[in-house]
């Protein structure tokens, strides 16, 4: 994948272009009604590989789920909407399960085409959007819901292919309206991803922007074609590329994982362990790890808050969610200071005003980086919010109480205390005993009574340990 958003824009027109002159050339050389009937290859050769694809984005829909990650499941079931409901335009090739369905094949291609788009197009929403929320919250249902619903679809037209004279989308005017929408949504969704992949260069939305965009393509091929024509298996070849690139995408952004279930069993005795598996993309290590080579005396510091936060919230009896929630947030938590200026992140004295209010923005930069990377409600809320104090003089939202979220509000604890006993340019760390006292005044004022009883009860039974580097170098 391109690297630069320069290298994305020259890979996506040449590429464009290309199929463009390639598909005039079909469209206009003499001959070009010939008619290439191959249905043996169309039924045996693309009906088994839409089924890999289909059953290959349910597995990283899952995983999506697993990692807390709404655009990676949403994503996925674009891929698996687009290879699903074209399996039924592959079946139903004339002379095998059914016969003279050229309407069913047409309807198939059109609802693969929309409804890939649609998954596509709410997958550029933040996070924080209601949609979003909502999905996010009903994601294990979402995702058995459509898995069925596309699965029954498949076995509806081919039980009773005359199901598709109900959704007469590929009769005019109709087609050309779902046409215009789905082109509409594949620019919409290659715009957003591109803005993004401005900020974070991820290899998930360079995917996404050039996929789109073929599948824009493959959408104006589709509506414009006859079948059997050059033109008609060129859009094919096109789908194809299309799907491999956002299956690509997914697949390139996880392989790389950081698991902190490994050193969590270090800091817990083996039998009271509930075994938890966090995992952050490399693309987003590759960030955390830019952050923190630029405020030098903050090495390893979003790992060290993670696990304090997970030692605390596993004293305080959160369920295994909220753990791989709060992990999650905490190991991202101070991202935005990729974009604070590093004058200021590594001045020795004490900040002026200015400085002071440039750091302070570091939570929303965070917070506004992360809710268009799949990231959820609660990591969100860790983001924006571990800088909220009790008392509501907090920063940024100012907010007081619990209108904190507990996750933030552990995370704050977490924070303040390996800041205290960290090394900094102008002091040495603090033994745990001043850095616990300094917590204790903090409370009802800075931290949340509970959270601070908690936490000192955690090192009072000696049961808060000192998190152990990373061998892997990954944080």
């Amino acid at each position: 994948m391109p690297r630069s958003p320069r290298a994305l824009v020259m890979a996506v027109s040449i590429t464009s272009i290309a199929l463009l002159l390639g598909y005039a050339y079909f469209m206009t050389y003499p001959g070009h009604h010939t008619m290439w009937d191959l249905p043996r290859f169309h039924f045996y050769v693309i009906s088994p590989t839409l089924l890999a694809l289909a059953v290959s984005s349910i597995a990283v829909g899952w995983t999506g789920i697993r990692l807390r990650d709404t655009s990676a499941m949403m994503l996925a079931l674009a891929i698996f909407s687009l290879n699903g409901f074209f399996l039924i335009h592959a079946l139903s090739t004339p002379g095998f399960i059914i016969h003279d369905q050229y309407h069913l094949a047409g309807v198939a291609s059109q609802v693969a085409m929309t409804t890939c788009a649609a998954w596509i197009f709410l997958s550029t929403l933040s996070s924080d959007h209601a949609i979003v929320r909502l999905i996010s919250k009903r994601r294990r249902r979402i995702v058995v819901g459509w898995v069925a619903l596309v699965v029954l679809m498949n076995i509806a037209a081919l039980v009773n292919p005359d199901v598709s004279d109900f959704i007469p989308i590929d009769i005019s005017p109709l087609n050309g309206v779902f046409a215009a929408l789905t082109i509409f949504l594949y620019a919409w969704s290659a715009r957003r991803y591109f803005q993004q992949f401005r900020v974070v260069r991820f290899p998930l939305h360079a995917a996404i922007v050039f996929g789109s965009s073929l599948l824009l393509l493959t959408e104006f091929i589709m509506v414009t074609t006859m079948m059997w024509t050059l033109a008609w298996w060129l859009y094919h070849v096109v789908l194809a590329v299309s799907a491999l690139l956002l299956l690509y995408g997914i697949v390139a952004q996880y392989r790389s994982n950081l698991s902190i279930k490994h050193t969590f069993h270090q800091a817990n005795p083996p039998h009271t362990l509930n075994r938890i598996r966090i995992s952050i993309s490399s693309s987003m290590q590759n960030l955390i790890v830019a952050t923190e080579t630029k405020d030098a005396y903050t090495a390893g510091h979003n790992y060290r808050v993670a696990m304090y936060g997970l030692q605390l919230a596993r004293a305080m009896g959160l369920d295994a969610e909220s753990l791989r929630a709060l992990a999650r947030g905490g190991l991202i938590h101070d991202v935005g200071k990729i974009q604070i200026p590093g004058e200021i992140l590594n001045k020795p004295g004490k900040l002026d005003a200015d400085e002071r209010s440039a750091i302070e923005q570091h939570p929303v930069i965070g917070y506004e980086m992360c809710k268009y990377i799949g990231f959820m409600t609660e990591e969100l809320s860790v983001i924006r919010h571990h800088h909220e104090r009790w008392d509501g003089t907090g920063y940024p939202d100012k907010l007081k109480g619990t209108q904190i979220s507990l996750l933030a509000r552990i995370l704050a604890i977490a924070d303040v205390y390996d800041a205290l006993t960290s090394r900094r340019a102008y002091r040495e760390p603090w033994s745990q005993a001043r850095a616990l006292q300094t917590i204790v005044e903090g409370s009802g004022t800075h931290f949340d009574p509970d959270c601070v009883s908690a936490f000192v009860g955690l090192c009072d039974r000696g049961e808060l340990t000192v998190p152990e580097a990373r061998g892997d170098g990954a944080i």
